[in-house]
C-alpha cells in the first residue's frame, strides 16, 4: 500500500510563515525564518520529540524564548534593556503561549517530514551505490585484516 499523496492522501499545505499574537504589550507578528526554524529543530532534535515542545517545561521555555526574543538584522538575539519587558511576558495568556507552541510544533514537524522525504528521494537515486558500499563494508567486517 502506497502512502504517497498521489495514492489518495492530500498533501498538507505548509504552516503559515507569519502569525499575529496578542501579548500584554499589544499585538506582535512572529515570522518563522529558516534561521529560527534551524534553531528550533536543534532544540527539538527530531520528529519523535515534537511533544516536548508542549509538555517539557525546559523545552517550552527555550522555544518561547527563541521565538519571542528581539533580534538584530543578522538574527542575533538582543539582550533586553532595563526598561524592556521580559522576553516571555509573565502576564501572557495561556492561549497566546499555546498558539505559539502549536505554530512552532507545526513548523518543526513539517520541516522534519520534508527533510525525510527529500533524503529518501536522494537515497533512492543512489540505491545502487549504497548497496555496493554496504556490501563492501559487510565483506570487510567478515574478512580478517592484515594485523589478524
Amino acid at each position: 500500500m502506497s502512502t504517497s499523496p498521489s495514492a489518495g492522501q492530500t498533501k498538507r499545505p505548509p504552516p503559515e510563515p507569519r502569525i499575529t499574537i496578542d501579548l500584554p504589550a499589544g499585538q506582535r507578528e512572529l515570522f518563522m525564518s529558516f534561521g529560527l526554524l534551524k534553531e528550533l529543530a536543534a532544540v527539538v532534535g527530531g520528529p519523535e520529540a515534537i511533544p516536548k515542545i508542549h509538555f517539557d517545561p525546559d523545552t517550552t521555555q527555550v522555544v518561547l524564548t527563541l521565538v519571542l526574543a528581539k533580534r538584530d538584522k543578522r538574527g542575533v538575539i538582543q539582550k533586553p534593556g532595563e526598561d524592556d519587558d521580559a522576553i516571555i511576558p509573565y502576564d501572557m495568556t495561556p492561549e497566546a503561549g499555546e498558539q505559539i507552541l502549536d505554530w512552532v510544533a507545526a513548523h518543526a514537524l513539517d520541516f522534519f517530514i520534508r527533510r525525510f522525504a527529500n533524503s529518501s528521494k536522494l537515497f533512492a537515486t543512489q540505491a545502487d551505490q549504497l548497496a555496493a558500499v554496504g556490501s563492501s563494508l559487510i565483506s570487510s567486517a567478515t574478512s580478517p585484516g592484515k594485523t589478524a
